[in-house]
């Protein structure tokens, strides 16, 4: 429930109510992401994919609902049993696949990669610990490399290596640049629809982290 609350509370979309000349798609992701951003319990993920997979029905051509039905999923997947956790994560595997032939932002697409294959990580560390780890650190570098802007991308790996310092022996406030640097990044965003998720945590982190 703590992740559903820090997670979910990083959505700074705004602009929800449907402007003048707005077409349908962008009232109905504007829907959808009010509700996602409104989401107090990891069951009601469920609606949400839902309501995302519905939009991404009738627009099978944009990206942007598929990647915001499998963000859902994986965060519901965080407070599932491994066996369900794993299984989701498993799903995400395919639903990228095809996310992939949207034609997405890929430094957006191999962010969320990194992500939903940090369930399996969490989930079972001594079945995944020693493979997946490099995978996770090679999407957001390869983010970064496509988009240096990208502030999801650049937050989530030092995360990704403030939580693993501890197993390496390392300080994890050598990551703190990392994360100033990626808030700085926040700042420069006005995107309405495309992703913009991640401050607030980041915020969090710094706080927790990179403090005295």
């Amino acid at each position: 429930m703590q992740k559903l609350i820090i997670i979910l509370s990083v959505l700074l979309l705004g602009l929800f109510c449907p402007a003048k000349g707005q077409t349908n798609y962008e009232t109905q992701m504007k829907l959808a992401l009010e509700e996602f951003s409104e989401a107090q319990q990891f069951e009601q993920l469920d609606s949400v994919a839902m309501h995302f997979d519905e939009i991404a029905v009738k627009h099978p051509d944009n990206w942007l609902p598929l990647y915001y039905s499998m963000l859902s999923k994986t965060l519901q997947a965080f407070e599932m049993n491994k066996k369900q956790a794993i299984e989701v994560s498993n799903e995400m595997e395919k639903d990228y696949d095809l996310l992939l032939t949207l034609d997405p932002d890929m430094s957006e697409a191999l962010t969320l990669r990194g992500f939903f294959r940090t369930i399996k990580l969490d989930k079972d560390p001594q079945t995944y610990g020693m493979v997946l780890p490099s995978a996770i650190i090679y999407d957001y570098n390869e983010a970064i490399l496509l988009n240096p802007e990208n502030p999801r991308a650049l937050y989530m790996l030092a995360y990704f290596n403030i939580r693993s310092a501890p197993f390496y022996g390392k300080d994890p406030k050598q990551y703190c640049p990392m994360l100033n640097e990626a808030k700085q990044l926040y700042s420069k965003e006005s995107k309405v629809l495309e992703p913009t998720w991640g401050e607030e945590h980041l915020d969090e982190i710094i706080k927790t982290e990179c403090t005295e």
